[in-house]
């Protein structure tokens, strides 16, 4: 898809202002889910696994924001995949039969790959991305492209030259003190599918929340 190159800074601060936003809307989720819990006296580990894919989520949109805000995206666009990563790993717990072992396994180590689903098959990040796909169509192209962020790619090669090549002539730039050759075009869209990923992961951590009101409400 052909990036949308009438964009400014004002879209890309304004995409940050929503981060903020999304934050404090994510915050608010772990505070309602520990709320709906404690007036009965419980905290489940169910729960305490969202809690920490929240508090994580919220750190790396900060993460996300302080490293281009001084525009280092190198290191802040890596950022897109872990966060499609937390949905992959809170999907997985909607994917087992008994939520309290699933977490039991984690803190104990297992990989979430070796945990199999109520279907016998293997959690794996490509069964995870195309169940998720099926939910959120474009997550497993945005799961695709973001991987691409974290192993040395033609991503950064992109980022990295701007040079002309001739018959026997290459005349250009070529980074390597840590900057980058990024448009405003290209800031905004890794920018708002951080965004997006985030909110994808609200609505599925809203879901778990209504699942914790609807379990409350038959004990």
């Amino acid at each position: 898809m052909e990036l949308n190159k009438d964009v400014t800074e004002e879209d890309l601060n304004s995409i940050f202002q929503h981060f903020e936003i999304l934050n404090k809307d994510l915050s608010k989720l772990a505070s309602d889910i520990f709320k709906i819990e404690t007036d009965k006296k419980l905290l489940s580990k169910p729960s305490m696994f969202v809690f920490s894919i929240i508090n994580r989520a919220v750190a790396l949109n900060n993460g996300y924001k302080s490293l281009a805000l001084i525009d280092n995206y190198v290191a802040a666009i890596n950022l897109l995949r872990i966060q499609a990563d937390n949905c992959m790993r809170l999907f997985a717990m909607t994917l087992v039969d008994n939520r309290a072992e699933f977490f039991n396994k984690i803190s104990n180590g297992v990989h979430i790959r070796n945990i199999k689903d109520t279907k016998g098959r293997k959690m794996t990040d490509l069964l995870l991305s195309t169940e998720l796909e099926k939910i959120f169509p474009g997550f497993r192209s945005l799961y695709e492209n973001s991987s691409g962020l974290i192993h040395f790619s033609n991503e950064h090669l992109n980022q990295n030259t701007n040079t002309q090549v001739s018959e026997n002539n290459l005349s250009g730039i070529i980074l390597i003190n840590g900057e980058h050759f990024l448009s405003m075009a290209r800031k905004v869209d890794y920018s708002y599918n951080m965004y997006l990923v985030t909110t994808e992961l609200f609505k599925l951590i809203k879901g778990y929340k209504l699942h914790v009101e609807e379990f409350m409400q038959k004990h």
